[in-house]
């Protein structure tokens, strides 16, 4: 089991876990299926085995901006399941990968049984304030090459692949920048040898020399992702 948060439950209270996990569904995330709608109700939360869900800020307009992203530390819908309104967020596949499903209304009750699997999904939950307060911060003071370059690694942690499939379109909404800075922006890594891009695969080539050009965003949020990872017991 690669999921952070089923795996430590799986831990720390093996009784709990053994019920829970029987209602777990195992599915397959296609890439740019849509899991959640902004200020929409959810059916299901989803835990990350691999791939990447981001998570989107959306506009009345139709505009949207990635402001997290979910691998295998985490889990996808669970605003409902912790009793708050819907939130203007929606939730897309980035990568292909798997998961578990789970309705969420199985998971409200487990969640008031099961102290250790709240505690586990609260410490979740501030992980994904966490992205979201960096992601302000990062598309205020932060160029569109560093932004890049910040997606793109922690994309690529999340995912375990230095190959990405995306388009130049993605990436320009992923970063929240006009798609010709993107195209500047990644013209410049591939000139410097940072990346290799064509027919809309990008292969990252220098894990170091992008990391050299990412923002102090970065190096926060991959920090808050390993304590996730590496959480042994609710906090």
């Amino acid at each position: 089991m690669q999921n952070a948060i089923l795996r430590n439950f799986a831990r720390t209270d093996p009784e709990a876990f053994a019920r829970f996990s029987c209602r777990l569904e195992p599915v397959t995330l296609t890439r740019g299926a849509v899991l959640g709608i902004a200020r929409s109700r959810t059916d299901y939360v989803y835990f990350v085995e691999s791939g990447v869900i981001s998570v989107l800020a959306t506009t009345r307009a139709g505009g949207s901006l990635d402001v997290a992203i979910i691998g295998s530390e985490g889990v996808a819908g669970i605003a409902d399941a912790l009793g708050q309104n819907p939130l203007p967020y929606g939730w897309v596949v980035q990568l292909p990968g798997t998961a578990f499903r789970l309705p969420t209304v199985i998971l409200r009750e487990h969640i008031l049984s099961c102290s250790d699997l709240h505690e586990l999904l609260m410490a979740y939950s501030q992980l994904v304030m966490h992205q979201l307060a960096q992601s302000a911060v990062c598309n205020c003071f932060h160029t569109v090459p560093q932004r890049l370059a910040r997606w793109l690694l922690l994309v690529s942690e999340r995912a375990g692949t230095k190959q990405l499939e995306v388009t130049h379109e993605v990436l320009a909404q992923m970063v929240g920048a006009p798609r010709s800075a993107v195209t500047q922006a990644a013209a410049r890594f591939r000139r410097a040898g940072l990346i290799a891009y064509q027919r809309g695969v990008l292969k990252i080539r220098s894990v170091n020399g992008l990391h050299q050009v990412a923002c102090e965003c970065f190096d926060s949020i991959a920090r808050a992702m390993d304590r996730q990872e590496d959480l042994s017991t609710p906090s």
